[in-house]
């Protein structure tokens, strides 16, 4: 396996369809249209451009397209306005500081949108983002409409039957995951789900060319996005406390009097704290453990609220 020197740390994903002979068969399978890898030009923004932020994928097909994939564990309903910001900035480079000026319209790419989502919460095969959800009932004078993809590797997946890169990249993010859950540490399951996809013909010659290392790098980034976790874990603790609230109140109404309500919101803020556990646990695919840690519970009340989640 070669050495690589990175200058930063890219996703799985985003190394893996960085390269063009693998969106192709991605442009087949969104689009019904077959294309030569010479037909592609990769636009991914690889440099930071707000704070850090770098799209997944994105590449222009003929001219024609210009195709923007991201790719999600943990479904944002944000990814519109993310989206808008990333195609602004291509659209930019695409044209140049000049052309903008000019009295005759210039001629653009058609944008299409798509997130790649492969979280562990119950998704349809397909649904859409849009950007004006956002405005709530107020109308707007801009859409932007993003396609999400359930691409986990679940039997009769039409487009892992189509796509065979994107079919690898499920059956290896699910072996990890599958080995995760039987009591294996990342560090462990990542060579095994890499030795499973050599062995079985799934992105071979991807994963023979990297160290172990390098992948293990690329998924605990992916794994363990801290940041993004505990902005969730503030929205499930901010969900699960308002609900255990009202429930504790209405126990202690119920009870009546003082001593009741005090009873009651006591119950009520544990339950709510069990309750954003739960979510965390199954919205983000964490451990108790994790979703513990993220949410800042005390060591000395884990056993307690580890009862309350199992119920």
């Amino acid at each position: 396996m070669r050495k690589t020197k990175r200058t930063y740390k890219d996703s799985l994903f985003r190394d893996i369809f960085k390269d063009v002979r693998r969106l192709s068969p991605i442009y087949e399978a969104l689009e019904g249209e077959a294309v030569e890898v010479s037909d592609i030009k990769l636009t991914t923004l690889d440099e930071a451009f707000f704070d850090s932020e770098k799209n997944d994928v994105s590449f222009i097909v003929k001219n024609q397209h210009m195709i923007l994939v991201e790719h999600q564990s943990t479904l944002n309903e944000n990814m519109p306005l993310r989206i808008l910001w990333y195609i602004a900035e291509l659209y930019r480079q695409y044209v140049g500081p000049r052309l903008p000026y000019r009295v005759k319209r210039v001629p653009l790419p058609a944008p299409k949108f798509y997130v790649f989502y492969n979280g562990t919460a119950e998704r349809p095969p397909r649904w859409k983002l849009r950007l004006s959800d956002a405005f709530g009932e107020r109308k707007g004078a801009m859409e932007i409409i993003v396609e999400v993809v359930n691409i986990n590797a679940v039997p009769e997946n039409e487009i892992l039957e189509i796509c065979a890169p994107l079919k690898a990249y499920s059956v290896f993010v699910a072996k990890v995951r599958q080995a995760i859950n039987e009591g294996r540490s990342l560090r462990e399951a990542v060579p095994q789900a890499v030795t499973y996809c050599i062995d079985n013909g799934y992105l071979t010659e991807y994963f023979r060319e990297k160290q172990e290392s390098e992948v293990f790098d690329m998924m605990n980034f992916q794994w363990d996005a801290e940041l993004a976790l505990q902005v969730r874990a503030e929205e499930a603790r901010e969900e699960g406390l308002e609900k255990g609230m009202e429930e504790g109140m209405e126990k202690g109404m119920e009870k009546g009097m003082e001593k009741g309500m005090e009873k009651g919101m006591e119950k009520g803020k544990e339950e709510g704290m069990a309750t954003s556990i739960r979510r965390m646990m199954e919205g983000l695919g964490v451990s108790m453990e994790k979703a513990m840690d993220v949410l800042r519970i005390p060591p000395e009340e884990r056993a307690k609220y580890a009862a309350l989640v199992k119920g």
